[in-house]
């Protein structure tokens, strides 16, 4: 048997799927089977969806030797921290995300807080990524969504004297108080440069933060799973049983809105995680 892996966007595990779809979690001998149902149901569900249902963060700046002290200090052997990290906020695992107060030296920063005391701490800046700034200064995220956002940089396609860091106060995420998941959708800024840049066509703000849901809700999965099911042990029609000589065959929705094959009742539970559900 070949290696079995699941590609990234996988909303269940192996574990999961054996166990709901052959109620034994500990037969391996059809994992080929079950991961090519998951690796290709999965990122149909995504898209469906327009959903990002993982943590699907790649830090650009990272480290795994972050040391706190029960004050606001945090250091960081490797950290290279410099002047422009004030304002930015880091993930450390276990303790939370702070917004860098000042700035000691390159491994040496204030924080907004005090977390408790620990050694050999992986942290993290987050990822930047680009988007188009829309009317009235709206940008939309998707198809992706974010649980926490660090820096806000207007015009990094600009020359560098161009760009501008925005504060706090000049920018909102939406909806106000985040989806069911607590992530945000899109954001608005409240620039004082706002009427300019309207202006200027082709604008694009970097965002960075923590993007994805923090771990796949019990619905998404339960969906996933269905799906699985039904294409592991229908292969041939997706949707149809058989029992006593009669075969039933509920619909499967197929077409421009609807991936092929998708189960009516997968497609019903998940209509609420859509995301116009939250663009309303």
């Amino acid at each position: 048997m070949s290696v079995v892996t699941l590609n990234a966007q996988a909303l269940v595990s192996l574990d999961e799927a054996r166990r709901y779809v052959f109620r034994n979690e500990d037969d391996i001998s059809r994992d080929e089977l079950l991961a090519d149902a998951v690796n290709v149901v999965s990122p149909a569900i995504w898209d469906y969806c327009e959903r990002e249902f993982k943590d699907t963060t790649t830090s650009d700046r990272s480290g795994t030797n972050g040391v706190t002290n029960g004050t606001t200090t945090f250091v960081s052997a490797t950290g290279a921290f410099v002047a422009a990290d004030v304002g930015s906020f880091v993930n450390i695992a276990t303790k939370g995300i702070y917004s860098i107060v000042s700035v000691t030296n390159g491994t040496t920063v204030v924080l907004s807080g005090s977390p408790s005391a620990g050694t050999a701490l992986a942290w993290d800046f987050g990822e930047s990524r680009v988007f188009d700034v829309g009317a009235a200064g709206r940008i939309n995220f998707a198809p992706f969504e974010i649980r926490r956002a660090g820096s806000i940089l207007l015009y990094p396609d600009l020359a560098l004297a161009s760009r501008q860091t925005l504060t706090t106060d000049q920018w909102r995420l939406r909806p106000t108080s985040g989806t069911s998941s607590e992530t945000y959708l899109y954001m608005h800024t409240i620039s004082p440069t706002l009427t300019a840049l309207e202006s200027q066509i082709g604008n694009q703000a970097s965002i960075r933060g923590w993007w994805g849901m923090a771990e796949v809700p019990g619905g998404v999965k339960l969906a996933c799973l269905q799906w699985v099911d039904n294409l592991v042990k229908n292969p041939g029609s997706f949707a149809s049983a058989s029992m006593a000589g009669y075969t039933v065959t509920p619909d499967a929705d197929s077409g421009a809105f609807f991936p092929s094959g998708m189960p009516t009742a997968v497609r019903y539970r998940l209509e609420s995680w859509r995301r116009g559900v939250w663009l309303r």
